[in-house]
């Protein structure tokens, strides 16, 4: 029978052991090169004053700062002795840039999720984060399973309680919850008609609810009724960045296009990297035949998202357009 030497026994162990060492390593240094590709990236959440996104490590502090992050929603497990370290660490850097940290514990591994309360924490943060005074910063470890847990009660539950509160003074009844969750599933699946059969079950429609009734008819080509659902939207949260573009949208839809154009120049202005504002904008003038704006627009579009094709469809007509040997009838 082959028993291995010594020498191949401790060379085994020793790799072993240097495999197990690394891999802790990397673990408690979550920005490091071997974990970065799988971060997510910082973003804003559904709800006005909430970020969300990975693990802070120091040099994200700052930046938090200057967000006016007040609040750490951590949804770090510290059952997990890595986590546990680096909720530890977090604590100390918040204290030190004045910022408070609050744990609400959900236990996940590679999106598998265990321990007791991950839909009851979920809720909690999402809780937390809407009454944190300034902006709170939720986060998990990578920022993906756990954090889009919590968002997704924030987009479907509380800023639809919040805001028709505010505006019938009223709370959210259970099958008018039911009715936008169904509309939102058929809107999905391009089925805007019976989306929209599903709204007008909803006598009081809040902000979300209206934006998504405008985005229906617009898919439908209805586009003054979907303007007049946007100013609806727009009346009850003024400044609703959705709403805004939707309105610009419609108009751009409705041949206003130098009311399109000022709507997008304003948005632009406000939300400078938003690639659905800079498209409508490139359309904009396109429509108006103002090839040179329209190809800088689009140029810079696609420098922010390469793989929209749309927008490269749109860039090679306007440059055709633009070729010396155009026909004017094309144009």
């Amino acid at each position: 029978m082959y028993k291995p030497s010594k020498r191949i026994v401790i060379t085994v162990l020793v790799l072993g052991l240097a495999g197990f060492a690394f891999g802790v390593w990397v673990l408690l240094h979550p920005a490091s090169v071997f974990v970065q590709p799988w971060r997510a990236v910082r973003a804003e959440a559904p709800v006005k004053g909430v970020l969300l996104g990975p693990y802070p490590v120091e040099e994200d502090f700052a930046d938090l700062k200057k967000r006016g992050v007040t609040t750490i929603i951590s949804l770090l497990e510290p059952n997990v002795p890595y986590e546990k370290v680096l909720l530890e660490r977090e604590r100390a850097l918040a204290e030190s840039h004045g910022m408070t940290v609050k744990n609400f514990p959900m236990g996940s591994i590679l999106g598998q999720k265990f321990g007791e309360n991950y839909s009851k924490n979920s809720k909690a943060a999402a809780e937390a984060a809407l009454s944190a005074d300034g902006v709170a910063y939720i986060h998990c470890y990578l920022g993906l399973h756990r954090a889009r847990n919590v968002q997704r009660y924030l987009a479907e539950h509380a800023q639809v309680q919040a805001q028709t509160y505010a505006t019938t003074g009223a709370g959210v009844s259970g099958a008018d919850m039911e009715a936008e969750d169904r509309a939102t599933r058929l809107f999905d699946e391009d089925r805007f008609e019976e989306s929209l059969s599903a709204l007008s079950a909803v006598k009081d429609k809040g902000p979300r609810m209206l934006r998504l009734e405008g985005w229906s008819l617009y898919r439908l080509h209805r586009n003054d009724e979907a303007h007049a659902a946007f100013a609806r939207a727009l009346a009850m949260s003024p400044g609703d960045k959705d709403a805004r573009i939707g309105m610009a949208y419609s108009d751009l839809a409705r041949k206003r296009l130098e009311q399109a154009q000022q709507d997008f120049l304003e948005l632009r202005r406000l939300y400078p990297t938003d690639g659905m504002v800079l498209q409508g904008l490139g359309n904009a003038y396109f429509r108006q035949a103002r090839w040179k704006e329209a190809e800088a627009v689009f140029v810079e579009t696609l420098r922010r998202d390469p793989g929209n094709g749309e927008v490269k469809d749109m860039l090679e007509r306007v440059r055709r357009f633009m070729a010396p040997d155009a026909a004017p009838a094309d144009a």
